[in-house]
């Protein structure tokens, strides 16, 4: 069978890393799949294509971004969740490229950054083939929010928005909501969400009513993500031996919904109830100020953008423990990875990480926006006796929840119902 996936990027954001790993599983497995994107990394997989190969169409693509965003600008409530609502109103219309003709199955993925609206996306729709779209975020089923956090509106029919300046019944997100309403009325698609948390939360939504919406998580190699000798990988970092290492990354550490003053309020919480503190260093990467490298209360060692896998799968082996403190998220590349690598991982029990860290066993799930739990969690795992153990659970979960060849088989399924009819 032949599939056609479509994402914004290759390999810049979680979304679009989630797609690549699955769209390179299939391909291992007798599925021939091809991904569309509108720009591509500096060296492309063999499967990837890209709707803009000149210097002109990736200005254009920027000038649609400025665009998407100045249109938001007077709606939105502040500054911190300017990149955290697409109102999809301008994007490119990709229905007619060849590897859209060429398929039988179209599986979107995450398409915002001004790359494809909502007109767009009835164009596609209107090919008529079969159409699988996975779920990254809340998106696709809000009226424009990325994340919903304890908004519940897009249960019923969304307005009063806690993004807007102005929150009213008919604001920009019930606006934006009514026009998804009108695509996906009468849309017959398969949803599949990353997360079963992903799954509960389309379920409510009234926009997916009567949809057929499953969960399926997203995989990685775990012959590459793999536990590797500490001793020998802190010594390529230069990190000393005697120190035990805590993990944080994120794309952007200043994103609320990453957590970040959690995590340094957990650290000074730490300090205050650990005798071994002073064994205790940070691992960094991800966009840090020097102000913010200055807030921790511990000595930090900031590696910035990693561009280099090997880069990033030493620095999970280096690390003793992985803290992810996000305020809501789908099912993060980075415990995955983290697990892959046999580091346990401390975070809060919010959305899809409530289901992969399973408490005292993989990692520590801590009371949610408890920067105290927080800190004891992180000391629970550093200061555990049976450590190994805790790691070993980390890396099987991933060989049993996470392993390419039972995700694609999976995905597999879904398609050959499509096809079936």
């Amino acid at each position: 069978m032949k599939v056609i996936a479509i994402s914004t990027f290759e390999k810049q954001g979680g979304a679009a890393i989630a797609c690549h790993r699955l769209i390179t599983a299939l391909n291992k497995f007798d599925v021939a799949a091809r991904l569309l994107v509108q720009e591509g990394s500096p060296a492309p997989a063999p499967f990837v294509l890209t709707t803009s190969e000149t210097r002109l169409k990736k200005l254009i693509n920027f000038c649609r971004f400025v665009y998407e965003r100045l249109t938001f600008f007077p709606y939105e409530r502040s500054q911190q969740v300017r990149f955290m609502f697409s109102p999809a109103n301008i994007g490119e219309d990709v229905s007619g490229q060849p590897a859209l003709k060429d398929a039988e199955i179209i599986h979107l993925h995450w398409i915002n950054h001004a790359f494809l609206s909502i007109r767009s996306l009835k164009k596609i729709f209107a090919l008529n083939k079969p159409v699988v779209w996975t779920f990254h975020d809340m998106w696709t089923f809000t009226g424009g929010c990325h994340y919903t956090l304890d908004c519940t509106h897009y249960e019923s029919v969304c307005g009063n928005c806690p993004y807007m300046r102005n929150p009213r019944t008919k604001d920009l997100s019930h606006r934006v909501w009514m026009k998804k309403k009108k695509i996906l009325d009468n849309q017959k698609i398969i949803i599949v969400t990353s997360s079963r948390w992903l799954k509960d939360c389309a379920s409510a939504s009234s926009l997916l009513a009567g949809k057929d919406i499953r969960a399926i998580p997203i995989p990685i190699d775990s012959k590459k993500y793999m536990p590797l000798d500490k001793a020998l990988v802190k010594n390529k970092l230069g990190l000393d031996h005697e120190k035990k290492y805590i993990l944080f990354g994120a794309a952007n550490i200043n994103n609320f919904l990453k957590g970040f003053p959690y995590f340094i309020e957990a650290l000074k919480k730490l300090v205050e109830i650990s005798d071994a503190s002073g064994c205790y260093e940070i691992l960094l990467y991800g966009k840090a100020t020097e102000e913010v490298m200055s807030l921790l209360p511990l000595t930090a060692h900031n590696f910035a953008f990693l561009a280099s896998e090997e880069k990033i799968i030493d620095l999970y082996n280096a690390a003793d423990v992985f803290v992810i403190p996000s305020l809501q998220d789908n099912l993060p590349n980075t415990i995955i990875e983290s697990f892959a690598c046999g580091t346990p991982v401390v975070g809060f029990n919010s959305g899809g990480i409530g289901e992969m860290i399973d408490h005292k066993l993989n990692g520590y799930l801590a009371e949610y926006k408890s920067s105290v739990d927080l800190a004891h969690g992180i000391k629970w795992v550093l200061e555990n006796d049976k450590y190994k153990e805790l790691s070993q659970h980390a890396r099987q979960k991933v060989l049993n929840e996470y392993n390419e060849e039972i995700v694609a088989a999976r995905y597999k399924q879904v398609y050959d119902e499509l096809m079936q009819g």
